[in-house]
């Protein structure tokens, strides 16, 4: 059966009607992308278990938005971080920066950005490698972005001295709208992103990804 034919199907059953508002509020209530797992283990303890499984509630997801863009609400779920999560429409950036314009401040710096672009694309990456390639001791800000959950100690290198390597967080990915890593920009897409969104934080970071030397990574 079509991906087509089985959402018809569902959307037939008065069940699945009635299970598609509490999936969405599984996912409105979660504050962190809601894990395809903990979503079927808590159906399975529910009156639909029979919805438990991933490709009904990849499909229930589908039904969920096509209900919202059918209504022109201004949001949608999109899958990140490996989970399910609420965000607002491109359409409405404009609008929710100048919501959050007095959290502005609170942005990571130039600094920080260029350290953890370098961490994303280069990982695993050790402290010394970072400050090799930004030319100044970046201890503090490594610091700052582990204290951040946005990176993590992955464990050590095998070179002399055997420092600490590190990598991007599942946080990294939510705070910078990615699903995975594969999802980070390459050079080709980074001017675009620049261009079109300069206030997302995920450009932000492509930004500070031109300042890497060697950038064989991003294309």
């Amino acid at each position: 059966m079509s991906e087509a034919n089985l959402l018809s199907d569902m959307q037939d059953n008065k069940s699945f009607d009635e299970f598609l508002p509490v999936l969405e509020a599984l996912i409105f209530a979660s504050e962190e992308p809601l894990q395809i797992g903990v979503i079927s283990d808590i159906l399975q303890q529910s009156e639909f278990r029979e919805f438990a499984d991933a490709d009904t509630i990849a499909q229930a997801i589908l039904s969920i938005n096509s209900q919202l863009s059918e209504y022109r609400r201004p949001y949608t779920i999109i899958k990140i971080a490996g989970g399910y999560h609420f965000v607002t429409l491109n359409g409405y950036g404009m609008y929710i920066q100048r919501l959050l314009k007095s959290k502005s401040k609170k942005r990571m710096s130039q600094a920080a950005l260029e350290t953890l672009a370098i961490i994303a694309y280069k990982q695993p990456v050790t402290k010394p490698d970072i400050e090799s390639i930004r030319g100044v001791n970046s201890g503090d800000i490594v610091n700052s972005l582990l204290d951040r959950e946005l990176i993590t100690m992955l464990g050590r290198s095998e070179s002399l001295g055997r420092p600490l390597l590190y990598g991007t967080t599942s946080e990294f990915l939510r705070v910078f709208g990615l699903n995975a890593l594969e999802d980070l920009p390459k050079m080709k897409e980074i001017e675009e992103m620049i261009e079109f969104q300069p206030q997302s934080m995920a450009a932000e970071l492509s930004a500070a990804a031109l300042f890497i030397d060697d950038s064989s990574s991003l294309t």
